[in-house]
């Protein structure tokens, strides 16, 4: 009897050694974080909570990484969680800036990522009577969205004018391209849009469309440009085709 519970005694404590093996082995290596952490708050603890941003921007955006910077300085300073929809709608709300990507690499890291608007026309507003004003100059871009900033550059995109409307903007863009496709060889280098459509072609030839069947009346103007192809000596030529069966045509 001694024996059999001698040998139940042995059995039991090395099964409890067993158990606490694992935890005396991690122990050191929770020990050495803790002082490392410690470390780092008793010498930088704002450093260590900073909030840690990494940036990947289009080479076409034409405005510095620090505007962006600036942006989201409020939404990151000092923060234990970021909010990632609310950077990313910050971010886009720069009118250079088409997207913006974010992702969390950690609990105060993020990734984010910068695509620039693509422009496909330049754009005046027909309400302004000079061009320095506010909302009277800005950009389409390659998906018809009317963008507005305030760095302003060089392009030799077709140029729109047109009211500050979006939707009305988008449906410009969208004849736009309808144009353009229909003129083939003839470079489009205007598109007036008030309570007409006007475009201009190169070298500089004016064509009035009017308000209605702009598309007919491109295809005419286009048939009979190919008859008749005026001196190039001409400063403008002037083609209105609102005329039911012709037109008329002014230099």
């Amino acid at each position: 009897m001694i024996k059999k519970h001698g040998t139940r005694y042995n059995k039991r404590k090395k099964s409890l050694w067993q158990l606490l093996l694992p935890i005396a082995k991690i122990l050191p290596f929770f020990a050495m974080l803790a002082f490392v952490v410690w470390r780092v708050l008793e010498a930088e603890p704002t450093e260590f909570l900073k909030a840690q941003v990494s940036w990947e921007i289009d080479e076409s955006l034409p405005i510095a990484q620090t505007v962006l910077e600036q942006k989201i300085q409020p939404l990151i300073k000092d923060k234990y969680q970021l909010n990632l929809h609310e950077i990313k709608q910050t971010l886009e709300a720069e009118p250079w800036v088409s997207a913006a990507h974010i992702e969390r690499l950690f609990w105060n890291s993020i990734q984010v990522d910068i695509e620039s608007q693509d422009i496909a026309m330049r754009w005046e507003n027909t309400n302004c009577d000079t061009k320095n004003k506010a909302n009277c100059t800005g950009y389409i871009s390659t998906t018809g969205e009317l963008f507005i900033p305030k760095t302003i550059v060089q392009s030799d995109a077709v140029l729109a004018r047109s009211r500050a409307h979006q939707a009305k903007v988008v449906k410009l863009y969208t004849d736009y391209q309808n144009y353009k496709i229909l003129s083939g060889d003839m470079i489009i280098t205007s598109f007036s849009r008030t309570n007409i459509d006007q475009l201009t072609f190169k070298p500089n030839i004016k064509v009035i469309l009017g308000y209605q069947q702009q598309e007919q009346r491109l295809r005419r103007f286009l048939k009979a440009y190919a008859k008749l192809k005026p001196s190039k000596k001409i400063k403008q030529v002037v083609f209105d085709m609102r005329y039911p069966k012709g037109f008329s045509t002014s230099y």
